[in-house]
């Protein structure tokens, strides 16, 4: 299809049922609202899955993980890792309440020196950061970045899906994604390349639906992107379609690869 690595999850120790449904919504401007509260079969019966899949892949799984509590969410990226070509770490689900704890800078401190002594240095680890408002969100924010920059992270996911009232949701709220979060992410891109000054790859998420999405997200400082949304709405053939316009966009401007382009548009 075209993609260049898959992100599967979110993963938790245990297995989870999710909220009640309904849980997922359309939304105007080709967006969604979901609610899901990530169902999943649980750490042991995704090693199985991605050990019997292991012949198939044709490029990197990076698998999604989570947890409720240090220990938990530690454990889990144990059993996971070693399944995998590296490991996303989701600290920023606005649909799971306890998760968030890990936006306290101290719980995510101890969540890395955690997950430190347990990695293979050989493989990836991205930590997934939330969307911000105003000013204090944004130092906040950044001030997570730079305990991951601290702890050796190689990468930030950018950005998590919006908190949203939703009456029709069991818990009364969603997570907003797709184009209506584009320019949100657009700009916490390009906040946390400026507070990182590129030395952190940044993959960006939110709202990305067609080549020239990709192209300004490369422009303020992503290394990578994810979509999800505008897979929902455009079906497989968006990724093919990206990455056409993608090579014509590079053609155009004369440039031979994309990692030329990253940070581009803050110069």
């Amino acid at each position: 299809m075209g993609f260049g690595f898959l992100s599967l999850g979110t993963v938790t120790l245990n297995p989870r049922v999710g909220n009640p449904k309904p849980r997922i919504w359309r939304y105007p401007n080709a967006s969604l609202v979901n609610s899901m509260g990530l169902p999943n079969d649980g750490a042991e019966q995704v090693r199985v899955n991605l050990t019997k899949h292991s012949r198939d892949r044709a490029g990197p799984v990076i698998v999604s993980v989570s947890g409720l509590s240090v220990e938990e969410f530690a454990e889990c990226f144990r059993k996971i890792e070693p399944f995998a070509d590296g490991v996303e770490v989701n600290i920023s689900t606005p649909n799971t309440e306890g998760v968030r704890i890990f936006l306290d800078p101290a719980v995510l401190t101890r969540l890395l020196r955690e997950i430190t002594g347990l990695r293979d240095k050989q493989k990836p680890i991205w930590v997934k950061i939330p969307p911000y408002y105003d000013e204090k969100e944004r130092e906040h924010v950044l001030d997570l970045v730079d305990i991951c920059e601290k702890w050796e992270v190689n990468g930030i996911t950018a950005i998590n899906a919006r908190k949203v009232r939703e009456p029709r949701a069991s818990i009364g709220t969603g997570g907003l994604t797709g184009p209506m979060i584009f320019d949100d992410m657009l700009r916490i891109v390009s906040d946390v390349y400026r507070q990182t000054q590129g030395r952190i790859p940044i993959i960006a998420c939110g709202g990305i639906s067609s080549g020239v999405d990709v192209w300004r997200a490369f422009e303020v400082g992503a290394s990578a992107v994810q979509i999800y949304t505008s897979f929902v709405y455009k079906g497989p053939g968006v990724v093919r379609r990206m990455n056409r316009k993608l090579l014509q966009l590079l053609k155009s401007s004369k440039t031979d690869s994309l990692t030329q382009v990253t940070g581009t548009g803050l110069r």
